[in-house]
């Protein structure tokens, strides 16, 4: 063997025992964690609208910034279970079929506390009730609480292999409830310090009452002497069939996050937040589009239509069906006053379609001070279905009055469990 020869194989052979080196590919969350994150979206597709029975695919395109401090409250199964957030970004832009819209989190809402529940995300303002868009900024974006579980959590070699845990999947999907996956890590490289990992496999579950079906392809970068992941790339095909509030859709999505643990945090995470989540802030906030009222409703009420004369919503629960909703104003009364209850019950009695046959409640219930609600509640057919079907007339200080009638299959009543009295009740009149 030529001199040469040997200086060769001598140096492949540190090489690769450099390489089979194994690297603590592992990150332990603690309370008190502190760091800063940006995320970027970029996302293709089309939506499936089906009307009168005829499928049309509509193109969509989006992207949305989201750059906000993230402290640790809690930790659980491994993995950040409760944290608080200031948004110094989050801002989403869609075009639908040739049609754009723009989302911004307004100034008092930057402030955010955000739990993982087997539901998903749970995020809550302290300041009070989000809308729904502003909901959508600060929980459907990628959760970065899922970050610890993508890694093996424990020492490996390059070329090594692990299965993602079920909880970092969930988490990553951004599902409501997880049906199965394939995810599964492999270590791609190291060198000068860094670690490059990928994530690939497959993600099923359900959102919203819809099935939905992903294909992932991720990379990711992790610092070794910190013992922290510092960025990532999430790739997922998504394929989500029709559900009860929402169409189906067919899209791609690429999300980039970059993570830094040396910038300043801001005081507002440091800020002492209430030990119990302020009464109301759970609900969610919608308001009509001519500023005349808008409605404190809880989060299984999904609007799917709003009008300055009608807004319509959907219950759902566990992701099923329950109720729909009509919200109409109703004439005006006198400042103080309301409509004969009579003569809402006429009215009520007398809807196209509505055949009563039972009955269940009548009378007023519980208000805001200021307010007074009537309530018509019946079982029946509707179109020839059994309901239920709840009627109530919401009426505000200054003589402002609003419809608002619930309907649901007669199988599905007894999941309303005061529901559809919390949306009456959250009626609020504005000019």
């Amino acid at each position: 063997m030529t001199a040469r020869r040997a200086a060769v194989l001598a140096v492949l052979l540190v090489a690769s025992r450099a390489t089979a080196q194994p690297v603590a590919l592992a990150e332990t969350p603690r309370p008190g964690d502190a760091c800063r994150y940006t995320l970027d979206l970029k996302l293709t597709g089309q939506l499936v609208l089906t009307e009168n029975g005829t499928k049309q695919a509509v193109p969509l395109s989006a992207t949305a910034r989201h750059r906000f401090a993230d402290k640790t409250l809690a930790v659980a199964d491994g993995l950040p279970a409760r944290s608080t957030r200031f948004y110094d970004e989050a801002n989403a832009s869609a075009t639908v079929g040739g049609e754009k819209s723009d989302r911004a989190l307004p100034a008092d809402r930057k402030l955010v506390v955000a739990r993982r529940t087997p539901d998903g995300v749970f995020a809550v303002a302290p300041a009070g009730p989000l809308t729904r868009d502003e909901l959508d900024l600060v929980a459907e974006h990628f959760d970065p609480h899922c970050l610890p579980g993508l890694l093996p959590g424990k020492m490996v070699t390059v070329g090594d292999t692990w299965g993602v845990p079920d909880v970092a999947a969930h988490t990553a999907g951004l599902l409501d409830k997880l049906t199965r996956h394939t995810l599964q890590g492999k270590l791609v490289s190291v060198g000068n310090g860094t670690a490059a990992f990928a994530i690939s496999g497959t993600i099923e579950g359900v959102e919203s009452g819809a099935k939905v079906s992903l294909v992932v392809d991720a990379t990711g970068s992790f610092d070794v002497s910190a013992g922290r992941v510092t960025a990532l790339t999430w790739k997922q095909t998504d394929d989500r069939a029709a559900g009860p509030v929402t169409p189906a859709a067919k899209v791609e999505a690429t999300i980039t996050l970059r993570r830094e643990f040396n910038g300043g945090v801001p005081a507002e995470l440091g800020a002492e937040l209430p030990a119990e989540v302020p009464a109301g802030a759970t609900n969610l906030r919608q308001p009509c589009p001519s500023g005349r009222y808008e409605v404190l409703h809880p989060r299984d009420w999904h609007v799917t239509g709003a009008t300055d004369t009608h807004l319509v919503l959907r219950l759902l629960d566990g992701g099923e069906f329950v109720a729909q909703a009509t919200l109409t104003p109703w004439a005006k009364a006198a400042a103080g006053q309301h409509a004969a209850a009579d003569d809402f019950k006429k009215a009520a009695a007398a809807a196209s379609g509505w055949v009563p046959a039972r009955v269940v409640a009548d009378g007023e219930v519980p208000a805001a001070e200021g307010y007074w609600v009537y309530r018509l509640s019946a079982e029946g057919k509707a179109q020839e279905v059994p309901v239920l079907r709840a009627v109530y007339l919401v009426a505000g200080p200054t003589g402002d009055q609003m419809v608002v009638t619930v309907v649901a299959p007669a199988d599905r009543a007894r999941l309303l469990n005061g529901r559809d009295a919390a949306l009456a009740g959250g009626v609020r009149f504005g000019r």
